[in-house]
C-alpha cells in the first residue's frame, strides 16, 4: 500500500453511499458491487433507481432493449418519468436551500426548493403560452447563475429540450448551435461581470434574426425581446409533466476537429438516472451537502452537478465570475461564506495556485472532485497535501459530453494513488489494443464493453457520424477516443486523446505521460507536448512549456523525459511560450498547438479562450 496517498479508514468506507449500496445488495466488498454492476446491468440499474429514490410516474416494463442494435439500446422501456420533477417538483414543499449564489461583485443570495419550484412552474407556464411544446429545443446563453438554473428546469418541466450554450462563446459559435438545433427561443443574461469587466451578452447575439430572446435585466420589451422577470412574475404555474423514459430533455454540444459542432442527445430516463448515480456514489453526496463545480452551464459538468445534487436533495452553489478575482482567495472565501462541502475543479486551476505558491487550505471541503483533463502527479499531490491537508479524497472522474457522465471515477471509498481513476460503476470500462483484445498495464484504447443508460441517443442530425465516431472501431463496443492504461486491481490512468497519441520509431506514448515528466522540472508551470512528422522516426516530440524562461529548464526537461521514459522519447525541441491555447474550462488544446506549429488549418477554434496563443506558437514553428 506504499504507493497510495489516500487510505480511507474502515469507518470512512462504511459511511459512504457506495458501500451502503454494496451492503444493501449483500456484498461485503465494494469490488463485488462493481463486478455485479458490469455483469448484470438489467438487475443492477433497478437497484440504483431504488437506492437513489428516483420517481417514475409509471414503472418501466423492461430495463434495456437492444432489439434495434447495441448502439441504439433503449433503457427503462415503457417508463414515464420527469428529470425535472425528480430535481424540483418533488421538493416543492421543502424549505431546504436549493441554490446558493454569488456574483463577482460579492452580492449573494439563496433560494429554497419551494421558491425554486414556484419560479420554475411560472416560467414554464409562460413558455407554454408562447407556444413552446414537447420536443422543441430552447437555448440558454447564460453564465452559471440562479436564473440559468431556473431557465433550464422550466424548459425540461414542459417536455421541451434544454440546449445550454457556453457563456463565453462569440456570435459565430452561438449562431452555429442555434441554427443546428433549430432554436427559436433563447434565454440570455443581458450582462454579467468577469474579472471586473462587463460582458454584454445581448450584443453577442444582436445580429440574430428569426429568434426570440428571453433576457434578464431589460427594461423595454419588443416582439423579439421578452423580459425574463416578467415571464417569471406573470406566468401561470404549471406542474411537472412526465415524459417517456426515452424522450430527450437536454442537448449538449461537443466540438471535434472540424467546424461543425456535434449535438449529443440525452433522455429523461437513462441519462438522468446515470447522472444521479454518479453524483451520489462518486462524490458521496448527501442532502446535507452544498456542491459547487467550477464550470459553465454550457459544459457537461454544469447540468451534471446541478441535476445530480438536486435529485438527492442537496444544495448547489453557483458563481458566474472569475476564480481569481479580485484575488486567489476567491474560491476559499466562497467556500467559507456558503458552507461548500464538495468542490469540483480542474487540474489547470490547481496548477495556477501551485505556481503562485498559494498555501491556504480549502477548509470545509470533505470531497474534492476533478474532471476535464489528465492530472500531473505534482498538481494532484499539491491539491491533496497543501489544499486538502492530506485528508480530503479527490474524486477524479473522466467521461464526456457524449455520455453525460463518466466511464471512470475514483471515490472516497477506495485508496487513491496520485492521478488515479477507478472503473466506473456499471459502465463496463476497459482498455483494448488495436486487435480488440483486453490488455493490462499497457497503453491502449479506452472502451466500454457494454452499453450504458447515459450514452447519447445518436448525434443530432448526424447519426451516420454517431456510428462512425463511437461504434465502428470494435463491433458493439463503444470506442471513447481516449488513450489509457488499466491495472488488474481496477485502476486506470488517462493519457490523452487517442488522436493526440505520439508514435516515435514505432513506440506509442500518450502526451500526458510526457507532460507528467515535464511538470516535475522546477520552474515549469504548464506544458503541452505534440508529435510532428519525422522522416526517420515517423514522429518526433516537441514540448511547449510555460514558466521560467531559461536554458537550464530546457535541459532539465530533456533530461527528465529521458530519465522517465527513455532516450528514444527525447524531444526534438523544448520551446518556451507565454501561453498555451485553452478553453475557458481549462483544457489545453493540443491539436491546435500542433496545427499552429506546423502552420496547418486550425479547424474549429470556437471553444478557445486565448486565440493569441496560436500566433505565438506559429511564430516558433515550421511548415515542413
Amino acid at each position: 500500500m506504499e504507493d497510495f496517498a489516500y487510505l480511507p479508514t474502515t469507518e470512512t468506507i462504511h459511511s459512504t453511499n457506495i458501500y451502503k449500496l454494496a451492503r444493501k445488495l449483500g456484498y461485503s466488498k465494494i469490488e463485488e458491487l462493481y463486478d455485479f454492476a458490469d455483469r448484470e446491468p438489467d438487475k443492477f440499474w433497478p437497484y440504483v433507481v431504488d437506492d437513489c429514490n428516483i420517481n417514475f410516474e409509471k414503472k418501466f416494463s423492461k430495463v434495456m432493449d437492444t432489439s434495434s442494435g447495441v448502439p441504439f439500446t433503449r433503457w427503462f422501456v415503457g417508463g414515464s418519468i420527469s428529470a425535472e420533477y425528480n430535481c424540483v417538483g418533488r421538493w416543492k414543499n421543502s424549505r431546504s436551500v436549493a441554490i446558493k449564489w454569488e456574483d463577482e461583485s460579492g452580492k449573494t443570495g439563496q433560494v429554497n426548493f419551494r421558491e425554486l419550484d414556484s419560479a420554475v412552474g411560472k416560467i414554464s407556464g409562460s413558455l407554454l403560452s408562447l407556444g413552446i411544446t414537447k420536443g422543441d429545443r430552447v437555448g440558454i446563453f447564460m453564465p452559471l447563475s440562479k436564473e440559468a438554473v431556473e431557465a433550464m428546469y422550466s424548459i425540461i418541466r414542459i417536455g421541451a429540450v434544454a440546449v445550454p450554450v457556453f457563456s463565453g462563446y462569440a456570435e459565430e459559435a452561438v449562431g452555429k448551435r442555434v441554427d443546428d438545433a433549430g432554436i427559436k427561443y433563447l434565454f440570455v443574461s443581458s450582462h454579467y461581470s468577469r474579472k471586473g469587466k462587463l460582458i454584454d451578452m445581448l450584443h453577442t447575439i444582436s445580429g440574430f434574426s428569426d429568434l426570440t430572446v428571453i433576457a434578464t435585466g431589460i427594461t423595454e420589451e419588443s416582439d423579439r425581446m421578452l423580459s425574463f422577470e416578467r415571464l417569471l412574475k406573470e406566468g401561470n404555474y404549471v406542474p411537472s409533466m412526465p415524459m417517456d423514459s426515452e424522450d430527450p430533455f437536454i442537448m449538449l454540444y461537443t466540438s471535434g476537429t472540424t467546424g461543425k459542432p456535434k449535438g449529443t442527445v440525452h433522455v429523461h430516463g437513462g441519462s438522468f438516472i446515470n447522472i444521479v448515480k454518479e453524483v451520489k456514489y462518486y462524490l458521496d453526496t448527501t442532502p446535507q451537502d452544498t456542491v459547487f463545480w467550477i464550470t459553465d452551464l454550457g459544459w457537461m459538468m454544469g447540468p451534471w452537478y446541478i441535476l445530480g445534487s438536486h435529485a438527492l436533495g442537496a444544495s448547489i452553489f453557483v458563481y458566474s465570475g472569475a476564480v481569481d478575482y479580485p484575488s486567489k482567495d476567491r474560491i476559499p472565501d466562497m467556500i467559507a461564506r456558503h458552507g461548500i462541502t464538495i468542490l469540483g475543479l480542474s487540474p489547470t486551476y490547481v496548477r495556477m495556485l501551485k505556481h503562485s505558491n498559494y498555501s491556504r487550505p480549502f477548509e470545509g471541503i470533505r470531497v474534492f472532485a476533478s474532471s476535464g483533463e489528465p492530472w500531473d502527479e505534482e498538481g494532484w499531490m499539491y491539491l491533496f497535501r497543501d489544499l486538502g491537508g492530506s485528508q480530503v479524497p479527490i474524486a477524479n472522474i473522466s467521461g464526456g459530453t457524449d455520455i453525460i457522465g463518466c466511464f471512470l471515477a475514483s471515490t472516497p471509498a477506495i485508496p487513491l494513488r496520485p492521478r488515479c481513476l477507478y472503473r466506473g460503476l456499471g459502465m463496463n470500462a476497459s482498455v483494448f489494443d488495436e486487435n480488440g483484445q483486453e490488455v493490462y498495464d499497457k497503453v491502449a484504447y479506452l472502451v466500454a464493453k457494454k452499453p450504458s443508460p447515459s450514452f447519447t441517443r445518436g448525434l443530432w442530425k448526424q447519426n451516420d457520424k454517431y456510428i462512425e465516431a463511437y461504434w465502428s472501431k470494435f463491433e458493439n463496443v463503444w470506442f471513447h477516443g481516449d488513450w489509457a492504461t488499466m491495472s488488474r486491481d481496477g485502476y486506470f490512468y488517462i493519457l490523452g486523446r487517442a488522436d493526440d497519441v505520439i508514435k516515435v520509431a514505432g513506440k506509442r506514448v500518450g502526451p500526458n505521460e510526457v507532460e507528467d515528466a515535464v511538470m516535475r522540472v522546477k520552474g515549469v508551470r504548464e506544458s503541452a507536448c505534440v508529435g510532428i512528422p519525422d522522416d526517420i522516426k515517423g514522429e518526433s516530440i516537441v514540448v511547449f512549456y510555460m514558466g521560467d524562461k531559461s536554458e537550464d529548464i530546457v535541459n532539465g526537461v530533456m533530461k527528465e523525459i529521458e530519465r522517465s521514459l527513455g532516450r528514444s522519447f527525447s524531444p526534438k525541441k523544448v520551446i518556451w511560450v507565454s501561453s498555451l491555447p485553452r478553453t475557458r474550462s481549462g483544457k489545453i488544446m493540443r491539436r491546435l498547438v500542433r496545427s499552429a506549429y506546423l502552420h496547418l488549418p486550425p479547424g474549429d477554434i470556437n471553444n478557445l479562450e486565448n486565440p493569441e496563443a496560436l500566433e505565438e506558437i506559429s511564430g516558433t514553428g515550421t511548415s515542413d
